[in-house]
């Protein structure tokens, strides 16, 4: 148990360290490898004083997800304004090509009495 605990600690100090370089994908796999140690911690049988004893190290590492959190937040705000920008392209090229299919196919006269 002592030894997962040390890797999460460890693992969460590393994240830390480079929270801010982290890309969407680094996050994904920063979160699929504390998720594996801690399915690891919660199928070992350990006693409840164990457990006691190591709780306020979990406690700590768990403290620290708040600051994960922000940087997901971060990442999907990043990725919105992204995709609104391509919508927004996307919309403007159709306008333009639609527009000009039209030019060629309209003709307008002016008569004057």
């Amino acid at each position: 148990m002592d030894r997962l605990i040390t890797e999460l600690e460890e693992l969460t100090r590393q994240g830390l360290e480079q929270i801010e370089q982290m890309t969407y994908e680094s996050v994904v796999e920063f979160i699929e490898r504390r998720s594996r140690i801690i399915d690891d911690l919660a199928n070992l049988n350990a006693d409840k004083s164990e457990k006691l004893f190591f709780l306020e190290r979990v406690n700590r590492v768990i403290g620290y997800d708040p600051v994960f959190i922000q940087r997901m937040n971060e990442l999907k705000e990043e990725a919105r304004i992204h995709l609104a920008k391509l919508e927004t392209g996307r919309v403007q090229r159709n306008a333009y090509d639609y527009e000009s299919v039209y030019e060629t196919e309209s003709l307008f006269f002016d008569k004057k009495k």
